[in-house]
């Protein structure tokens, strides 16, 4: 990967969430994952220990992975190596997301939510 420079003026983001990614510049491997667990429970009472990760398959499945490309051939030409962006808002980025100014060889995310809710009925 050829060293670039990247120019940024102005970025804005109000929050990046846990396993998220802000990468300014190249990178060659960028892995993020992010197993979320959310009980909502009417009452809201809750026991520590009550939902462990390991009682849920869906968080010790081995990550799919897709298939390979079709081999192709690509030309390209960059007269000049410098990456300039005059302005990125984001609000939010969430459960393995990545906003990169750049180029990345590989980039692998695994977002995996399992919604538990225990909620009261109502009386008929």
């Amino acid at each position: 990967m050829s060293g670039r420079t990247s120019k940024v003026e102005s970025l804005t983001i109000i929050s990046i969430d846990q396993t998220s990614v802000l990468e300014i510049g190249d990178s060659r491997t960028v892995e993020a994952a992010s197993y979320v667990l959310a009980v909502q429970r009417e009452p809201a009472i809750y026991y520590q220990h009550e939902f462990p990760f390991a009682a849920y398959p869906l968080f010790s499945l081995p990550r799919p992975l897709p298939e390979p490309p079709e081999p192709f051939d690509i030309t390209t030409c960059q007269e000049d190596n410098t990456i300039r962006v005059h302005r990125i808002s984001a609000s939010f980025l969430a459960a393995s997301a990545v906003l990169q100014i750049g180029s990345n060889d590989r980039l692998t995310l695994d977002t995996r939510v399992k919604n538990i809710r225990h909620l009261l009925r109502e009386k008929p």
